[in-house]
């Protein structure tokens, strides 16, 4: 078979697949893959994983990305990496899963370095290391990865692996907030609060609060009841206080719910 005779057939095959015509396409993709077509080996493991065109089959899935992951694919290897950590058909192999999301990190791929992360951070499948996650990290936060930024502010807050760096910490904070991360407002303000690798700012802390608690976290709703409970960085007021303690209340925050039995009581027994 001549290529242009090979590439009008794959052509046609991949107009199939565009138009959801899975078993059409298969024969065709099927010999590009075994040839090292790396796109058809993605395609032919993506059809085994979704049942799209085949049966569903966990196994040939992991075998065609496997194959296209050997070749570079970042995409694959990403995949691949995704199926052993989550178990998904295949024995879940957190070691496996690690190996390809480094793969696929190294190429630049934000998932896999935040995945390659968290393995490192939790210690699944590899020994517990803050240094290599945030090594992975930081290759998503050049990339502006709000969770990325947000995790190598708690890295550097809390100390974890590395030496406490709290103006390091607000920094990676500030470009995970600026980018509608809740969690990284929310600690910011707690840096803001406490003039901790910043000057100690408790309107800018209450700010921050406000916009992370009208966005549903818990925590920020908790900590802006107490800003209102104290008049710290807004005027005291115990009508607010008690309505942001009352909605991360309802779903079941420990500190806010105990807040409101506290402010319940008659003044002179508060403690």
């Amino acid at each position: 078979m001549t290529f242009q005779l090979q590439q009008l057939k794959l052509q046609t095959a991949l107009a199939h697949l565009d138009k959801g015509n899975y078993a059409a396409a298969l024969p065709v993709i099927r010999a590009a893959a075994e040839q090292g077509d790396v796109d058809c080996q993605y395609r032919l493991a993506f059809m085994y994983q979704t049942g799209s065109g085949v049966k569903a089959d966990a196994e040939q899935a992991r075998q065609w990305y496997e194959k296209a992951a050997l070749q570079g694919d970042a995409d694959c290897q990403y995949l691949l990496a995704q199926m052993y950590d989550d178990g998904d058909g295949i024995a879940q192999d957190y070691l496996q899963a690690a190996r390809w999301y480094a793969e696929a990190a190294v190429q630049g791929d934000i998932d896999a370095a935040n995945g390659a992360a968290r393995l490192f951070a939790e210690g699944l499948g590899v020994a517990q290391d803050y240094v290599r996650a945030a090594q992975y990290w930081k290759i998503a936060a050049e990339q502006d990865d709000d969770e990325a930024l947000y995790n190598l502010g708690v890295v550097y807050d809390d100390a974890l692996g590395v030496a406490a760096d709290y103006v390091l910490a607000a920094d990676y904070y500030r470009r995970a907030a600026d980018l509608g991360n809740d969690d990284a407002r929310l600690n910011l303000a707690l840096l803001y609060q406490e003039g901790y690798g910043v000057e100690c700012n408790p309107e800018q802390a209450v700010s921050l609060l406000l916009q992370a608690a009208e966005a549903g976290n818990d925590e920020a709703r908790f900590q802006l009841g107490l800003a209102y409970a104290e008049g710290y960085g807004i005027q005291k007021n115990w009508e607010q206080a008690s309505y942001w303690w009352h909605a991360a209340a309802e779903n079941k925050h420990a500190k806010a719910a105990a807040a409101l039995r506290e402010l319940g009581k008659p003044d002179d027994v508060r403690e």
